[in-house]
């Protein structure tokens, strides 16, 4: 089997073009790639506004030669036309026997050196890759959302896959841009959604106690942490606060603190009467901002950022 280099890469295709998929879809065509996407249930006038609405904050950050949207051809089904594919970025719902039908029937048209990589963000690789022909090329590849501008790729084998796959596919993403990572030992919502999980989980925890209201929470991370995370992780940050120790003193001296507090943790349940609170508190913070105002304040913060961030 011969698998192309990442660097000769020239034809993709994108399974599923909901939110994810077609992030995904406008990021392989701002990296001047062919993209094929698939998709049965949304018209194929959506997907191309969807992506014209993206592609102006892709613009600003910067196109290769070549890139151009009018790259991208649909289809409504899996079919010969995806033969060429020498990669697949798979993004059906979150759904096993639905994911392993994708891949069944993709198996039938691309060609076994094909990479597969799944945008899963709970299920696992080894689950997905169970019943497939070739499962050696299977891996997850979870981006965080919105993938066309957050450059994390969480790439994780299963216990199938060929390690040169994930090398592979570690090569292909950091060739386009990415800033893929290895996710050493399979575990359920991979590393990044189970921090995110850790941290949603104790900020309903609070707002269910009494102590904070949802706006408070937001603010704090915000206007807190959040600012510190935009450039340095919690190790990077701990070690910081060591002083001239470092991470070591950190531990040395507040370690136990750092116990207490997860002593404290609360492990809420997310009742009726919670999430309606959650609900209720949300939109009077919206204060009859839509989605799309929010989608796009995001956005533009987080161009900014890619701005701050290549300054270094």
């Amino acid at each position: 089997m011969t698998r192309a280099a990442t660097a000769e890469i020239q034809q993709v295709a994108v399974i599923g073009a909901g939110t994810i998929g077609a992030s995904w879809a406008a990021y392989f065509l701002a990296r001047g790639l062919d993209v094929a996407v698939v998709d049965p249930a949304r018209p194929e006038v959506d997907v191309r506004q969807a992506i014209d609405g993206m592609w102006p904050a892709l613009e600003s950050l910067g196109l290769p030669p070549g890139a151009d949207p009018s790259r991208m051809r649909f289809s409504a089904a899996i079919d010969a036309r995806l033969a060429s594919a020498q990669f697949v970025q798979e993004n059906v719902p979150e759904h096993l026997p639905l994911k392993q039908e994708t891949l069944r029937a993709l198996e039938e048209v691309i060609g076994p050196e094909a990479i597969v990589s799944s945008s899963a963000s709970a299920l696992l690789a080894s689950e997905i890759q169970a019943e497939a022909r070739h499962p050696q090329r299977v891996l997850v590849g979870h981006p965080f959302n919105p993938p066309h501008l957050i450059p994390l790729v969480e790439v994780v084998g299963g216990a199938q896959t060929a390690p040169e796959a994930v090398r592979w596919a570690l090569d292909f993403y950091r060739a386009i841009g990415k800033t893929p990572v290895q996710v050493k030992k399979e575990a359920v919502g991979h590393i990044a959604n189970r921090l995110t999980a850790a941290l949603f989980r104790e900020a309903v925890h609070l707002v269910a106690e009494g102590s904070a209201t949802v706006e408070d929470i937001d603010t704090i991370i915000a206007q807190g942490p959040g600012l510190r995370w935009a450039w340095q992780g919690p190790f990077t940050t701990y070690h910081l606060a060591g002083g001239s120790g470092g991470i070591a003193q950190y531990l040395h001296h507040l370690g136990p603190t750092q116990e207490l507090r997860w002593q404290t943790l609360g492990s809420p349940q997310l009742t009726t009467e919670l999430a309606a609170q959650i609900v209720r508190e949300v939109e009077e913070m919206m204060a009859g901002l839509s989605l799309t105002q929010l989608a796009q304040t995001r956005d533009t913060g987080l161009i900014e950022l890619h701005r701050l961030k290549a300054l270094r």
